[in-house]
């Protein structure tokens, strides 16, 4: 703090920390001197906490602490002795945390066991403070592995600030538990076993002994178990007993992805318990991936234990099918473990080179794959001759041909480990027909040897062998030919979203005579595909057994959706669409699922269905979120269902709901949007009958728009609604201008001018009809 008033201050200093920021962040000044010097240039004064968190930290990347504790210390206590009562809580934590954050950065010990104690203090003393705001600080995480007296009393300040919330009344059973984990890890870290076990205990013990008012779930037993397996294996039932007896009334599909979560904390144990071959035994349930992109597949437990076991072929394998699948999500792990077992002068397996052929499948896997070896910026070059000679180009020359040359050595490494292996078949035929180096009649060839040689029947080399087909025959010769064996749910869900995104972009290539047959065959092709996956998938929710891409709730979840939609669209088996969604929903739900509940129910005229199925998607689009809700699309098909039910009387229910909605994404009720108008009126339509007070008001609403639409079936259906509110001349004047509205370019358009005719006509005979006596009007 500057004494003699000369400081920058305020507005000044924010202005001047903005221009320090700015060139940091655009590089004109990366230097820690340069900074230094400029902070130094005259007397600064923080007047704020955002201020002091500004400026101190600018003093710790220029390399000055001492200044940096001054701006928390000093500038911090003029700030607090200024500041509100109900802000110094506030106040006083952030500073606590300021001199936290330096002293961990420091590596300080008393300075950092100084300032947890204050903040355990603050929390002790402050009960206005808002504990939430600093529970899950990531500075906590780096102080847990520090030495173990700073590790548990961060635990014990975790712990306060958890019981000082008091909106986790709920959780306090799983709060105690998870104080109890921090200490087990803490105190397992510096060796101190038995504690450690027994910290374990009563982490479980919380959880066992919860009270009915407490939220506990199988999703907080499985992170328990997650967190202690290692520690305590020999409480394996624990976990498996509570998460069952939890889950028990789930669905088939949600049990076995559970089972998948217990299998990987069984193998987890027996490593623990030092029975490797068991562990290894037990991956066999483990692996089973839970994600819908093949990820979450235990890789980085049983790919290490493969390798400790020295099971290196095997571990190769597990490797490249792992980059082969999920290409750029990779697990860092594995790219690491690669490029190990390639620096091994001993290991020979060819495993290795193809994962790095695959990984010049794209320049981001290829990306991935590498910055995986070069931790602390290490030329990865230098690890081992091999990778002299496989990434050499790297760096030297643009990324495309790096990645070429990375490609031909590997190549020619994995040729050299084990000559004409199917997979470097498989993996150089699309390289060389990307290249340009065959032809695609060629590379078909070449993948249809490969896979048979080698028993690939995956998506991407089925996709892959379409492709090339489709390049050579053309496509309506390619969706004659016998449908490819897929036998995975993620293997016959993918191949059919891709065949569905390249028909998307290419059919319209296809000779005009050709293409309604074209779409059918390919419409069979993709069926086939999710049918396999879905029968897959079945199987294995069935058994417990199967492929380790068949266990995914939600993959089979993604696959019910497609197929239903399948059904629904082009194969019109309406029944087993609802049966293929009501699957998916209990499996994993998610909107597109009550959607398409929706449209099918629409498609059967099914009004008690529409009904239904319309109220479940707008209660589950309003609770979970749905961006693509479009209630203009469907209300007035609902409208139209409850006015055939006699159920008139809740049309404006939906109505208010509608208009709420529409406002809420910003459309202007006096300029709606042709949807927005057109779902409107159909609505007033429905109520004019039965409810025309409801019918009349929603019509002054949105007659002058009405009037004035130039689309022929909305002003058509606003003289119908007229019609309905016996307002015949303003009906009929409507009729007149639907009809001159009318451009009768199609069938559909040239029925509708017939009707209106014959609407014109009725009212012309209704006028020219005598008008009858009071006493007549029974006749």
């Amino acid at each position: 703090m500057d004494i003699n008033g000369n400081a920058l201050t305020g507005a000044q200093l924010e202005q001047f920390l903005d221009r320090l920021e700015a060139d940091l962040e655009e590089g004109n000044s990366t230097e820690a001197a340069d900074l230094l010097a400029r902070l130094r240039t005259r007397p600064l004064r923080a007047d704020s906490l955002e201020s002091i968190d500004r400026l101190h930290t600018l003093w710790m990347r220029a390399g000055d602490s001492a200044a940096a504790q001054a701006v928390v210390n000093d500038d911090g206590a003029a700030v607090l002795a200024l500041a509100q009562r109900e802000a110094r809580a506030g106040l006083r934590m952030h500073l606590a945390l300021y001199r936290l954050q330096i002293a961990n950065y420091l590596d300080e010990e008393e300075p950092t066991r100084q300032a947890l104690g204050e903040m355990r203090a603050i929390v002790a003393e402050m009960p206005d403070l808002d504990a939430n705001r600093y529970r899950q600080l990531r500075v906590f995480d780096s102080l847990e592995r520090r030495n173990l007296d700073i590790a548990l009393e961060t635990v014990e300040l975790r712990n306060a600030l958890d019981g000082a919330v008091a909106q986790r009344a709920a959780f306090r059973a799983w709060d105690h538990a998870d104080y109890q984990r921090r200490r087990a890890w803490a105190l397992s870290r510096h060796g101190s076993d038995d504690e450690a076990r027994a910290a374990a205990g009563a982490a479980i013990l919380a959880l066992q002994t919860a009270d009915a008012d407490q939220d506990v779930d199988e999703d907080d037993w499985l992170r328990l178990g997650g967190a202690l397996i290692a520690i305590v294996p020999e409480r394996l039932a624990a976990f498996q007993q509570a998460v069952t007896a939890l889950t028990a009334d789930r669905a088939l599909p949600q049990r076995r992805e559970l089972e998948v979560r217990l299998a990987r904390l069984a193998a987890r144990a027996l490593h623990a318990q030092g029975d490797l071959p068991g562990a290894l035994d037990a991956c066999s349930a483990a692996r089973h991936s839970l994600s819908s992109d093949g990820g979450d597949d235990f890789i980085e437990y049983e790919l290490p234990w493969l390798i400790e076991a020295q099971r290196v072929e095997e571990a190769g394998r597990r490797a490249f099918f792992h980059i082969y699948q999920l290409e750029a999500e990779m697990w860092d792990g594995a790219a690491r473990l690669v490029h190990a077992r390639l620096a091994d002068a001993d290991d020979d397996s060819v495993w290795w080179p193809l994962c790095a052929m695959r990984a010049c499948n794209t320049a981001e896997t290829l990306e991935r794959f590498i910055s995986a070896a070069q931790e602390g910026g290490q030329d990865l070059r230098t690890l081992s001759p091999v990778h002299e000679a496989l990434f050499g180009a790297v760096g030297e020359e643009d990324s495309a041909q790096a990645m070429q040359a990375v490609f031909a050595a590997a190549r020619a490494l994995a040729e050299q480990r084990s000559p004409r292996h199917p997979w470097i078949t498989r993996l150089a035929a699309v390289h060389d027909a990307g290249a340009g180096r065959i032809d695609a009649t060629t590379q078909a060839a070449l993948l249809y040897a490969a896979a048979q040689e080698g028993g690939m029947d995956d998506n991407r080399t089925a996709y892959a062998l379409f492709h090339a087909r489709v390049q050579s025959l053309g496509l309506p010769q390619t969706l004659k030919l016998p449908h490819p064996s897929l036998p995975s749910g993620l293997w016959g869900y993918d191949f059919g979203v891709t065949i569905g995104s390249y028909l998307e972009e290419h059919l319209d290539s296809v000779p005009a005579e050709l293409r309604n047959e074209t779409y059918r065959d390919f419409i069979k092709l993709q069926t086939a595909a999710y049918e396999q996956g879905q029968a897959c998938m079945e199987r294995y929710f069935a058994s417990g057994g199967g492929h380790p891409y068949d266990a995914c709730a939600h993959l089979y979840s993604m696959m019910c959706n497609n197929l239903a939609i399948n059904y629904r669209y082009d194969e019109r088996r309406y029944e087993d669409a609802v049966d293929l969604h009501r699957r998916g929903i209990a499996a994993s739900p998610f909107a597109e699922h009550y959607a398409g509940l929706l449209s099918v129910r629409i498609a059967m005229k099914d009004a008690e269905g529409i009904v239904s199925a319309a109220e479940q998607l707008w209660h589950y689009a309003a609770e979970h979120g749905y961006s693509r809700h479009d209630p203009n699309e469907y209300l007035g098909e609902v409208s139209q269902a409850l006015y055939k039910l006699d159920r008139d009387r809740e049309i404006p229910i939906w109505l208010e709901r509608l208009v709420k909605w529409q406002r809420e994404e910003g459309l202007d009720d006096d300029n709606l949007s042709t949807d927005a108008l057109g779902v409107r009126l159909q609505m007033a339509f429905n109520l004019a009958h039965s409810c025309p007070e409801e019918a009349s008001v929603l019509w002054s609403r949105i007659a002058r728009q009405v009037e004035a639409c130039s689309v022929s079936w909305m002003v058509c259906l606003g003289a119908d609604t007229l019609h309905g509110l016996h307002r015949r001349a303003e009906a009929a004047a409507l009729y007149e201008r639907a009809l001159a509205l009318n451009p009768r370019s199609n069938e559909y358009e040239c029925d509708d001018a017939s009707a209106i005719e014959e609407k014109l006509a009725l009212y012309r005979t209704e006028a020219k009809a005598p008008a009858k006596s009071w006493w007549q009007v029974w006749k």
